[in-house]
């Protein structure tokens, strides 16, 4: 299994650099009743492979909650050191420790997911991504999904107590578009009455930047 050149592949710099948009729920517990809306969040990460790096986070409409820039210093982000690995039994153990593999195949998506969301991997990477979610039992594959960008890309998911996590690719060079978390049904006391997008991250960039700066 091969995936085709990224235009970010041959970009130098320390930082993988990362431009997203996340609708996430917020939710109102009142009695016995829940009440949920969707907030959108906007994000840019700076990740070096010490993990080190920059976070600016932004919500819509601002209201009381102002911008937040964080910097981090080497060690202090989560997820395992180094870059994405380019062989399958080593990213299986980097995904391992970000989502633990006997939690099934929803683990494997959400895994990928969180690495993805903060790295930039070279073709090699995602190509093993791709080997590594087509061994996983348990899997998926969707031919068509359109994400929130109106892109369309290949969609693989997995299914657990009723909550869907899907992953969005492009269908050329592997790289990650969007990722959905959904309840397929609504739990008991809320005030949904069917399926909810509860968690949705669209990749507008990922590339690489020499420093953590978004001037």
């Amino acid at each position: 299994m091969t995936v085709g050149p990224s235009g970010c592949d041959a970009i130098p710099g320390r930082f993988a650099y990362v431009h997203l948009l996340q609708w996430a729920t917020d939710t109102t517990i009142a009695g016995n009743s829940t009440t949920t809306r969707i907030v959108l969040f906007e994000e840019q990460r700076w990740r070096a492979d010490d993990a080190s790096g920059r976070v600016i986070r932004s919500r819509y409409p601002t209201g009381q909650q102002p911008t937040d820039d964080s910097t981090y210093y080497p060690g202090e982000l989560d997820g395992p050191i180094g870059p994405i690995a380019a062989e399958p039994a080593a990213l299986n153990a980097h995904i391992d420790a970000t989502q633990p593999r006997f939690l099934g195949p929803t683990a494997v998506i959400r895994g990928v997911a969180s690495l993805l969301g903060w790295r930039s991997p070279h073709q090699a990477a995602r190509t093993t991504i791709l080997t590594v979610l087509r061994d996983t039992p348990g899997i998926t594959y969707h031919a068509s999904v359109t994400d929130r960008a109106g892109r369309t890309g290949i969609g693989v998911s997995a299914t657990s107590d009723a909550i869907r996590f899907l992953l969005i690719l492009n269908p050329t060079t592997g790289e990650l578009l969007a990722y959905e978390r959904a309840a397929l049904a609504p739990p008991p006391g809320s005030d949904r009455t069917g399926p909810l997008v509860d968690d949705y991250h669209l990749f507008l960039v990922h590339t690489r930047a020499n420093s953590s700066s978004n001037s």
